[in-house]
């Protein structure tokens, strides 16, 4: 008896030093606005594009987002590092999520801070080989950046690397070789359970 209740007790204390209640799973919910390099609005156009609206679930390695319609528009699935985006015609393309999109990846901390939804941001500074990006995140608002440790693709590796794997409420994008700055902004947040099993390909859709 005491020799089971010893192995309760060392599983007990195993669990609470490595499980981080810290770790966020649920939904965060953006809006989208564009402007020209010039600071003109071009919301409209651009968003009949990339949509006005992000809605993104993440959980242990795996994330998907949908937008304003609820069309899902990407996915990524930890289990086979594969990333996945989708279009409106239920058609999708399959990307190996080791592929590294851009050469440059350097970063900046900025002496910049903003509140949102309650949580009090710092911000650092992206600049790969056609963008520059100002990230605004909170510390308290993280994942497990070792859960995406393979995941070059979009640089989203190195992303949660400098941020201890705080996601981030603000993000500011300017393209520069195509014109156009992009500000993202969380609107909810929303904590919750999901399942992996949420994160597989969806029916209805083709691989091109």
């Amino acid at each position: 008896m005491k020799k089971s209740l010893l192995v309760l007790a060392i599983a007990i204390a195993l669990t609470s030093a490595t499980t981080d209640k810290s770790v966020f799973t649920g939904k965060i919910e953006y809006s989208f606005s564009f402007s020209d390099l010039q600071g003109n609005d071009i919301t409209n156009r651009m968003a009949s594009i990339l949509g006005r609206e992000q809605h993104y679930f993440v959980i242990d390695g795996n994330y998907k987002s949908y937008d304003e319609g609820q069309n899902i528009t990407q996915l990524y699935n930890g289990r086979t590092n594969t990333f996945y985006g989708f279009w409106k015609d239920k058609t999708a393309h399959q990307i190996d999520a080791l592929t590294r999109t851009s050469q440059q990846y350097l970063i900046t901390k900025l002496d910049k801070k903003e509140k949102i939804l309650g949580y009090d941001c710092i911000a650092i500074q992206v600049d790969t080989d056609e963008s520059t990006s100002v990230y605004y995140y909170s510390p308290l608002l993280k994942i497990d950046p070792n859960a995406f440790l393979k995941h070059n693709f979009g640089d989203w590796n190195r992303y949660l690397e400098a941020t201890s794997g705080a996601l981030s409420l603000k993000y500011v994008i300017t393209n520069h070789k195509k014109g156009y700055v992009w500000t993202v902004l969380a609107n909810k947040i929303t904590k919750m359970p999901l399942r992996t099993v949420d994160f597989e390909f969806p029916e209805g859709y083709v691989l091109k």
